[in-house]
This record gives C-alpha cells, sequence and structure tokens, in this order.
C-alpha cells in the first residue's frame, strides 16, 4: 500500500512539473506580446569599440523604460567584445548571425526570422558596411533605425541619427525623422548630471588610445612622458583592454614605474575621468564621455572617420587636437608639448573644462531611447 502510495505520489509531482513547464512557456509567450527591440552592432581589432559601447548606452536607456533590447553580431568575437562592457546584473540576450561583418546583405534572412521569434518591431543598425540593399530589405519587414556618421549614402530608414556637431545641410532626405546634433551623443547614464571640477595642479592623467591601439600611441606617449622632468610624479592611468596591441609591453612598463597603472574594464568610467586633471584620448565614444565629465583633453585621430570628430570638437569646444598618429611629423613631441602647455596654465584647463562640459550633457541616449520607442509603436 505504501509502495501504490508513493507511486502515485511521484506521479503526481511529474504532471505537475509538466503542467507548471507548460505554463512557464505559455507565459513566455505573453511576454513576447510586448513589442522589443534589436540592436545590430559590431567590435573587434578593425572595428572600434566604441560602436558597442554606444549601443550599449542606448540599451541600457531602454531598459530603464521598461522596453526589451536584443544584440545581434556577426560573430563570437564582437559578442565577447560587448559582454565585457555589461555592468553588474547586465545580461541581454546576444544572437550570433554567424556572418561576415564586412558583408552584412548575407545576414538579412537571418535577421528576419529573428523578427518573428523575438516580436522585435524595431532595428537598430551600427555598422560601417551596410548598404541601401541591406536597409531596404529590413525596412521593408520592421522600423529601422540606423546610427551614422560617414555619410556614405543617403539612408533609407525610419530614424536617422547622427551626433556631429556639424552636419551636412539636406544631406539626409529618405529618413522619415532625423535626430542631428551633439544632444543626441549616447552615453552611459553615469555621464548624466555630472559636475566638473579642474584642481590647481596636474597629477593624474587619463591616455585612451582606443580598443586596438595598432599605431602603439599609447606606448610611444608613455615612454616620454615617464622620462621627462616635466611629468614624470604624474600618475598615468591607460585604458588597455584585452585586444589592445601593447598591452603586454605596457604590463612591464608598468612594473618599473608605479605611477602607471593599467584598467581593463572600467565599470566607474566617469568617476576615473573626473579623477584625472588631463586626458588623452582618440577622437570617439571617449572624448564624448570626457566633455560630459568636465575633463579637459587633447584628441588625436587614428582612423580616417575620427578625422570630422577632432576638428568639430576643437572648433566646438576648443578641445586641442594633436594630429594624427599615422601621418603626424613628430607626432609625440606634439602632444607631450601640448600637454605641458595646458598642466602649466590652470585657467586655460578651467576654460576648457567649462565649454567642454557645455557642448555634452550626457542625456543623448536617454532621447535616442525616447525616439525609439515612439518609433516601436508608431503605425
Amino acid at each position: 500500500m505504501k509502495i501504490k502510495a508513493a507511486a502515485l505520489f511521484l506521479l503526481y509531482l511529474f504532471l505537475c512539473k509538466r503542467y507548471n513547464k507548460h505554463k512557464i512557456i505559455k507565459g513566455r509567450g505573453a511576454m513576447n506580446t510586448e513589442k522589443s527591440i534589436l540592436i545590430r552592432t559590431d567590435g573587434n581589432k578593425d572595428i572600434a569599440a566604441g560602436h558597442l559601447m554606444r549601443c550599449l548606452s542606448i540599451a541600457q536607456a531602454l531598459h530603464e523604460k521598461k522596453v526589451s533590447v536584443f544584440f545581434a553580431t556577426a560573430d563570437e568575437t564582437s559578442a565577447g567584445l560587448l559582454r565585457t562592457f555589461f555592468g553588474p546584473g547586465e545580461d541581454y540576450p546576444i544572437f550570433i548571425l554567424h556572418s561576415d561583418y564586412r558583408k552584412p546583405d548575407s545576414e538579412t534572412d537571418s535577421l528576419i526570422s529573428l523578427f518573428s521569434q523575438f516580436h522585435i518591431g524595431c532595428l537598430l543598425v551600427d555598422s560601417y558596411f551596410v548598404t541601401p540593399s541591406y536597409l531596404e530589405t529590413l525596412s521593408e519587414v520592421t522600423k529601422t533605425a540606423y546610427i551614422d556618421d560617414l555619410y556614405s549614402f543617403d539612408y533609407p530608414v525610419d530614424l536617422l541619427i547622427n551626433y556631429d556637431a556639424i552636419i551636412p545641410e539636406n544631406f539626409y532626405q529618405q529618413a522619415r525623422r532625423r535626430l542631428l546634433g551633439l544632444s543626441y551623443t549616447p552615453l552611459r547614464k553615469q555621464f548624466s548630471r555630472l559636475q566638473p571640477t579642474v584642481r590647481p595642479e596636474v597629477k593624474e592623467i587619463l591616455i585612451s588610445t582606443g580598443g586596438t591601439d595598432p599605431c602603439h600611441a599609447a606606448e610611444s606617449l608613455l615612454s616620454q612622458l615617464i622620462d621627462s622632468e616635466e611629468s614624470r610624479d604624474w600618475c598615468f592611468h591607460v585604458l588597455a583592454g584585452p585586444m589592445h596591441s601593447d598591452r603586454k609591453s605596457l604590463e612591464q612598463m608598468a612594473l618599473s614605474h608605479p605611477g602607471l597603472r593599467l584598467y581593463e574594464h572600467v565599470a566607474q568610467m566617469a568617476e576615473l575621468m573626473q579623477r584625472c586633471d588631463l586626458a588623452v584620448s582618440a577622437a570617439g565614444t571617449t572624448l564624448f564621455e570626457l566633455c560630459s565629465a568636465g575633463t579637459p583633453a587633447v584628441s588625436f585621430t587614428m582612423a580616417d572617420n575620427q578625422f570630422t570628430t577632432a576638428v568639430q570638437m576643437e572648433a566646438g569646444a576648443g578641445i586641442p587636437y594633436a594630429g594624427d598618429v599615422r601621418t603626424a611629423k613628430d607626432f609625440t613631441s606634439g602632444l607631450c608639448r601640448i600637454l605641458y602647455g595646458l598642466a602649466s596654465d590652470y585657467e586655460k584647463r578651467k576654460a576648457l573644462s567649462s565649454s567642454m562640459h557645455r557642448l555634452i550633457d550626457g542625456n543623448g541616449a536617454g532621447r535616442i531611447a525616447d525616439e525609439l520607442i515612439r518609433l516601436l509603436y508608431s503605425d
């Protein structure tokens, strides 16, 4: 009798488990009646990590507004790099398309299958390799948005985002809605509502030369700064992630120079930036973050698409541009001279901090998120 009762009890547990499992699946289906946003982007040794960073900033803003966000990348390399930027508790689903990021037209069928499977109502694309046919094909299936800073062609999308300071008049005609200018610069939430502080004496320097630094700018610059009488007592905070070309040599340099500190994953970047008195940055996303933090900076370029940003930020905020590391004669020496000039002029640093902070307030990601949500639920 006891055996029979035990068997019946086990059968009851089995049926309950099946029933609950069925309920869970049905529950997920019900949740999926809410539209979601898919962000298509990549980052690797050839593509600046800033693409991933700005897309993640928008994803965070959407998440705060209770919108489900998914990512799609061409390969595991991009997906793995994206995951390194996730903050505590963040875990956005990432779909790997197993495509060639340089030939996105081959992935449209894979994306379209995701649209129906996960109730995607809007696609945000951040890729320099898109073609008109790629965007036209996807626009026939879902609402589309695109982040541009190359002006390759007039993008056939529902929403066009370009946060350059100066944008050619009437360049974009096909997009139904356009978000243009620095007020749409997508930065992480930690960069909103910051109050800059400029200290009289320069002691700490931030150096950011991109995710890969193929031109070895960081190593070359540090070699001069560390041995110079004017800067040997400075503390150097160097962003050198896992794909940085000189990571190992910088680690060796740090062993003999206690004032040199390397950072791979910085959760509180705004805090680190505001701790520093001066910064050197490639003209990408980090430069925009420095503006919001109000950290006096010097910019340089290492890719063709960075030149417009560097020139516009010099004109709009007075950020000194040290030239292109690939072509400028005596690039490192010239950059050091600019740094020493700023370090010796407290009033100039205060003015630079103020002009940078006025240019970018750190709320751009939220503004973009609002427009994406409006697009998501528009007819």
